[in-house]
């Protein structure tokens, strides 16, 4: 079977949001080892440009180290700190669901009150938070005459105004994605960007167990 490759029309720059390229490898059941995906990207003589877009949480010592080792490997890392939000709960639903838990058990309107202002406080019910929405598009539209394609390592629906302009302009786009983690805005498209699924590439950046 011959081995895939990415049919590149010229200058690319690829662009790599790795919080979602890493929610990815639950469902996959393997890590992509981002020293063999720069490896391979760079086994291209087009890809002239590897940006790898990462949250860094302060204070957290892996985190740190694993920008250090991103840089090392030689990607051109853009960062900013990642910060813990609250989780927003929606009371509408959330709260008719738990009163008829509560009163099937006998708890009155004010235990259910108390509850909820209990969850507010709770440190515990946050979530890490640091997109890359903004500063991608931004690099993207600046480079846009700069490069003949591009390639985004996001299944992330957000980027499909950014993919369209991508296409008015011109360029090749590829988006590397897992297949069934994809917003569905990009089901809008026919034609004029290549969807490739992230198995594909999996011999090439598959992490090896040890390393």
């Amino acid at each position: 079977m011959e081995k895939f490759k990415f049919k590149l029309k010229g200058k690319t720059l690829v662009i790599i949001d790795w919080a979602n390229v890493y929610g990815w490898f639950k469902k996959l059941k393997w890590e992509i080892d981002p020293e063999r995906l720069y490896q391979y990207l760079k086994s291209y003589s087009q890809i002239k440009e590897i940006r790898f877009y990462f949250g860094v949480e302060k204070g957290n010592q892996k985190s740190e180290q694993f920008q250090r080792i991103i840089k090392k490997i030689g990607y051109k890392v853009v960062s900013k700190e990642l910060k813990w939000v609250p989780l927003n709960i929606d009371k509408k639903y959330f709260k008719k669901a738990l009163k008829n838990i509560f009163s099937y058990y006998g708890f009155d309107k004010k235990f259910l009150e108390e509850f909820f202002e209990k969850l507010k406080e709770d440190k515990n019910l946050k979530r890490r938070k640091c997109d890359f929405d903004c500063e991608i598009a931004i690099d993207v539209m600046k480079n846009i005459n700069k490069f003949s394609s591009f390639i985004i390592f996001s299944g992330d629906g957000d980027y499909v105004g950014l993919v369209e302009e991508i296409i008015n302009s011109r360029k090749q786009i590829i988006v590397v994605a897992l297949k069934n983690a994809m917003g569905k805005e990009y089901a809008k498209f026919k034609k004029g960007v290549f969807i490739c699924n992230i198995k594909k590439l999996k011999e090439f950046v598959k992490k090896i167990p040890g390393r």
